[in-house]
């Protein structure tokens, strides 16, 4: 079977790529003829490099995409243009988050994180930059516009599958496409937990009064709010230490704030920071905070467990409370900045209370290995389904 990925590495590198290379990694061990259509040539030897995960046995079909087109664009641009001129008739495709629209008549699989639809229609997912100024509003304004002319936005195509990567995901893409949460599958993301597991037994690394928060560097993500929490944090614990790693974006906000609150000794700012020196900080750390109000999974809250840090989430409708943490089940929940300080000082000073084993084992839920297992069990269940 010829199987047609269309996917742009590294354009966002982080929970998506990784998801995306064990999708690749899975057809291809399990013996289908795996073709990766990209605009982006060197997007796959970036996140292989970064995640340590090589992809061997596939294809790479590189179409350069017109300059105006940007990402998602560029998948409806691909799709276009193998429907158009590839002499190659694929029997199945699979894209990640949303179905182009001039492969709606074909057979295929999505495998959704959060859909762009979803965010045109529920305005409070919106991002905050695409709310700050005029020009950004203008912006959004014409994604808005445009994207329904290169998308599927209204009802499921009847040939493909819908994988959602959480509740909060399914239920979302059930009501964007009018459909039942039954015909929306879940399958959590793939995360290295068995590895992170693996380092921290085999390293002799000590537990420290280290707090770590990953994500992008963007205003959503309420890293200020674990910044003015950690201020308070540091006058009762004076040895506390905060590891902020992300990617690049909005990072000249935080250095102002780390600054402005005194912060500069105890709290460091990893930009871009490779997978080795973010695991050293996990291994360290006692605790992991995920202040991102909506999250709809969360593959750093998983893999700080792993890592044995007690995870410290926000509570709401988001993939950290309500299905990793399982509502405080295996961390601690909080709503606002003296929750979440009260939160941190009880994993500082009270760590060994906690029962990181079943952190642990919860997050070995999530491995990579169970995800692949289940993504083949499902694809192979939908081949033998779906009529031609």
């Amino acid at each position: 079977m010829n199987i047609a990925v269309l996917y742009d590495f590294g354009v966002h590198l982080g929970g998506g790529d990784f998801v995306m290379l064990n999708v690749l990694e899975a057809l291809i061990n399990a013996g289908y003829e795996v073709h990766l259509i990209t605009a982006y040539p060197r997007g796959l030897s970036i996140a292989t490099r970064f995640f340590g995960k090589p992809v061997t046995k596939i294809t790479v079909h590189y179409i350069k995409s017109m300059h105006m087109f940007k990402h998602p664009y560029t998948v409806a641009f691909l799709a276009r243009i193998i429907k158009s001129f590839s002499s190659e008739d694929y029997d199945l495709y699979m894209v990640s988050d949303d179905i182009p629209l001039v492969l709606a008549d074909k057979k295929g699989i999505a495998y959704i994180h959060y859909p762009h639809v979803a965010r045109i229609r529920l305005k409070k997912y919106i991002s905050t930059i695409y709310r700050s100024s005029i020009y950004e509003k203008l912006l959004w304004k014409i994604h808005e516009t445009l994207f329904p002319l290169f998308f599927v936005t209204k009802s499921k195509p009847e040939k493909w599958l819908l994988l959602a990567n959480s509740l909060v995901t399914r239920k979302h893409v059930a009501e964007t496409f009018n459909i039942s949460v039954d015909e929306v599958l879940l399958l959590h993301p793939p995360v290295q937990s068995k590895a992170i597991y693996s380092a921290l037994m085999k390293k002799d690394i000590e537990k420290e009064n280290l707090v770590v928060c990953i994500g992008r560097f963007e205003l959503d993500k309420r890293f200020t709010d674990v910044l003015y929490a950690f201020s308070y944090v540091r006058k009762k614990i004076r040895n506390a230490k905060l590891s902020l790693i992300g990617f690049r974006r909005s990072e000249d906000m935080l250095h102002r704030l780390t600054t402005s609150l005194g912060l500069e000794q105890n709290v460091e700012l990893l930009i871009n920071a490779d997978r080795e020196m973010l695991i050293n900080r996990l291994l360290r750390a006692k605790a992991l905070v995920h202040p991102a109000p909506h999250e709809p999974f969360g593959i750093a809250v998983v893999e700080g467990m792993a890592a044995g840090a007690i995870p410290i989430v926000r509570k709401g409708i988001n993939g950290p409370w309500l299905e990793i943490t399982q509502k405080g089940r295996y961390g601690i929940g909080f709503s606002n900045v003296k929750e979440l300080i009260d939160a941190i000082i009880t994993a500082l000073t009270s760590y060994e209370s906690f029962s990181t084993k079943s952190i642990i084992d919860r997050a070995l839920q999530f491995d990579e290995e169970v995800f692949k297992e289940r993504l083949l069990s499902i694809l192979k269940s939908y081949i033998n389904e779906e009529p031609n």
